[in-house]
């Protein structure tokens, strides 16, 4: 039992009307959690005596409070390296765990072939449920599906902690921590899934993707075209940003024409400054289409295609995270 502790890690920011509901959720585990560690990001409500209060009555639950804000995507990064287990479960502080969440995983991570990275399918939505009704996710996982959008939320994951500790420096970047971790692993074939929802995702107004849609939608132009007009100079600026020279520069760094073929033609034709490079990109994207959106919209013609090949104008224009002047849109943990 000892090589197969898992601790779990979660970040809070004004979180006190929902945290008990998740921490319960994850000390009514059936598998033993090892530790509990929590982050809290400067919040101003009764989050730090609600987590105070069971960090009493549990001895392994650690809580740590930032001395300033930091934001969701440093606050994890942090939250990360702090974790002693061999196993690392991340929790947002608004969600809710079924008992067995961490028992399956551990058991599909450790299977006939050991994998790097554990995530499961999961329920959406304002009210609670088990049932895989209509919220039901089912989330894609292929390197090729990562590549323009992150499919594999923090809330699902289990991970090995010393892959996290053999990742190239992201201290300080701005693309979603868990996106980063997806990648990774995809890039060696590390992920596996449990195709169950083990999560109830709470879908509330309050929460960190509907602060950061909020604010897109001021942000952005509502025109049905300006996405494809725009996109073009969101592509071109988004190119100078460190966020995103770290994030694609490490999937050109380690993908080869016989490992990953598709994402690394892809992500070297996003350097390409000539007219001719632009539209062969374009054109791969929208060769590649299936791969890049393996669960596109219902449409397959025409539509299809033609968002294929504005793929990387569309995907930067909406893409907060790697804008240098969307930075403050970044959230705090919710």
């Amino acid at each position: 039992m000892e090589s197969n502790t898992v601790s779990v890690i979660m970040c809070t920011y004004n979180g006190e009307k929902y945290l008990r509901e998740q921490i319960d959720s994850i000390l009514a585990q059936t598998y033993p959690i090892h530790e509990i560690i929590v982050c809290d990001d400067c919040s101003t409500d009764n989050t730090m005596a609600i987590l105070q209060e069971y960090a009493t009555r549990f001895t392994f639950i650690k809580v740590h409070q930032n001395e300033k804000n930091k934001g969701c995507n440093q606050n994890f990064h942090d939250t990360l390296y702090k974790a002693t287990g061999n196993y690392i479960a991340i929790s947002d502080q608004d969600d809710i765990w079924f008992p067995e969440k961490i028992e399956k995983q551990l058991h599909q991570i450790k299977g006939k072939q050991e994998y790097i990275l554990c995530f499961s399918d999961i329920i959406a939505s304002t009210t609670f449920s088990r049932e895989q009704t209509k919220d039901y996710e089912n989330l894609p996982y292929t390197a090729e599906a990562l590549l323009f959008r992150n499919t594999i939320p923090g809330h699902t994951i289990l991970v090995k902690r010393t892959f996290i500790e053999s990742l190239p420096d992201w201290n300080n970047m701005t693309f979603y921590y868990d996106w980063w971790l997806a990648m990774n692993a995809a890039l060696v074939n590390g992920i596996t899934k449990c195709n169950v929802p083990l999560v109830w995702h709470r879908i509330h107004s309050e929460s960190e993707i509907a602060h950061t849609s909020r604010k897109l939608s001021q942000e952005r132009n509502h025109s049905p075209i300006a996405p494809y007009i725009l996109g073009i100079k969101s592509f071109f600026n988004i190119r100078k940003n460190k966020s995103w020279q770290c994030f694609y520069g490490n999937i050109q760094r380690q993908t080869s024409q016989t490992n990953h073929p598709i994402l690394h033609l892809i992500t070297r034709l996003f350097y390409c400054k000539t007219l001719y490079g632009i539209i062969k990109l374009c054109l791969t994207c929208m060769r590649y289409r299936e791969q890049t959106y393996p669960h596109p919209h219902k449409e397959k013609g025409m539509i299809f295609a033609l968002r294929g090949f504005f793929a990387p104008f569309l995907c930067f224009y909406y893409n907060l995270q790697f804008m240098k002047k969307d930075r403050q849109m970044l959230p705090p943990c919710h």
